[in-house]
């Protein structure tokens, strides 16, 4: 019913007025309301048109034809993404540890967004404040338009705020919404480092968060890569954290196997490949 009121313009004035102000400070929000309320204006168009009988039928016969093409022209490509830090591609599910020191470090992983953004996949940048910042600064540098990308959805930003329970949970909404809206692939950049706020629930609890992120991501087409910052983070927390929770690493000559990576034995053998 609230956001019934933004839509029709129907409901409590004073309602109206508050929710009228957050849609004005949340442009996330805001793009749901314009989107919302363009599907019911056209729904309640009294210009619209009855469709034929047979409509649906050769609509869904048509998407399947151009499915099936599109798919025999992939080949295996289609389950592989580039890494855009490296020339390497990786499976999609793959979970990759990259560690970085300097400002050109950090330019160099955030590359790894490069190819998704407007390329028809959603991307994701996690972390705490002052990465996100880093993030978005450096992808307005190159000329990517952050706000934009964020008002079309293709981009979402998630702070580091709570446990890895909740976590995992706000991670799995974005990129169920996000395939449901038709991504391709979904580009998740997780950003650790000591910033100026604690970490919210300690250093087991990173490790967890790790850990059940890849069981989470390996069903699904979506590759993580997650950014240490060696500077600011105590070296077990690296070893346990970061070496041992991803099968993969990003090093200076492309994308190689972990040596140091422990699966969990709860969850499958991992299967991911680099090329």
């Amino acid at each position: 019913m609230r956001f019934r009121t933004n839509v029709d313009g129907g409901g409590d004035a004073s309602l109206r007025q508050q929710m009228d102000r957050h849609f004005n400070e949340c442009k996330l929000c805001k793009a749901v309301l314009d989107g919302t309320r363009n599907v019911a204006q056209l729904a309640g168009d009294k210009r619209a048109f009855q469709l034929p009988h047979d409509v649906s039928q050769r609509l869904y016969s048509k998407l399947e034809q151009h499915l099936q093409t599109r798919g025999e022209g992939r080949g295996e490509t289609s389950h592989e993404i580039p890494v855009g830090i490296t020339d390497d591609r990786v499976q999609l599910g793959s979970h990759l540890i990259y560690f970085w020191e300097s400002d050109d470090d950090f330019e160099r992983g955030v590359r790894f967004l490069y190819p998704g953004l407007g390329q028809g996949e959603h991307c994701i940048v996690f972390g705490h404040d002052e990465a996100i910042q880093k993030v978005l600064e450096v992808l307005r540098s190159q000329g990517f338009n952050t706000d934009e990308l964020i008002r079309n959805l293709e981009l979402t930003v998630l702070r580091r705020h709570a446990s890895a329970a909740a976590t995992l949970s706000d991670i799995n909404d974005v990129v169920q919404a996000a395939l449901r809206a038709g991504a391709s692939a979904v580009r998740f950049l997780g950003n650790l480092g000591m910033g100026r706020e604690p970490l919210p629930a300690g250093e087991n609890d990173v490790v967890e968060l790790e850990c059940k992120a890849t069981a989470l991501i390996s069903p699904l087409p979506c590759v993580i890569v997650c950014m240490y910052d060696v500077r600011t983070l105590p070296g077990r927390l690296i070893l346990n954290g970061g070496l041992r929770t991803h099968d993969l690493t990003v090093c200076a000559d492309g994308v190689r196997e972990n040596p140091y990576y422990l699966p969990d034995p709860d969850s499958p053998p991992g299967t991911h490949h680099v090329h």
